[in-house]
């Protein structure tokens, strides 16, 4: 199998493992299991992956790397749009009412029990 294939299977099937992550965030418009840290070290990966495969004018590696990087791009965008909505959220929000200082209390009588005469 010529070395070229190879480069062009393993794009193919970073794109997808890439691609599926982003529509998946996409489609449920949720991040919530998605690590910030771990997205934004894979941009920075990402980004020296495509220096180092225009430098060697790799053409599978800068495809996939260049797909790759625009959809971490988007889902850390999404992640920092959800973080920032989530701390809106919390800066906004006033406690409840303290419950009332006495407790309400309920008296229940139970009638005896009527037996029917013939």
């Amino acid at each position: 199998m010529e070395l070229s294939v190879i480069g062009y299977l393993a794009t193919s099937t970073s794109i997808i493992a890439f691609g599926s992550q982003f529509i998946h965030t996409i489609k449920t418009k949720s991040t919530e299991g998605l690590s910030l840290y771990r997205t934004v070290l894979d941009v920075v990966s990402l980004a020296l992956w495509l220096s180092y495969a225009a430098r060697s004018e790799d053409i599978p590696l800068l495809i996939a790397t260049g797909c790759e990087l625009v959809t971490s791009l988007c889902v850390c965008v999404l992640i920092f749009k959800n973080r920032s909505a989530i701390f809106v959220s919390v800066k906004d929000y006033t406690p409840p009412p303290s419950p009332p200082s006495e407790p309400k209390s309920v008296i229940i009588e139970v009638a005896p029990e009527r037996r029917n005469s013939v």
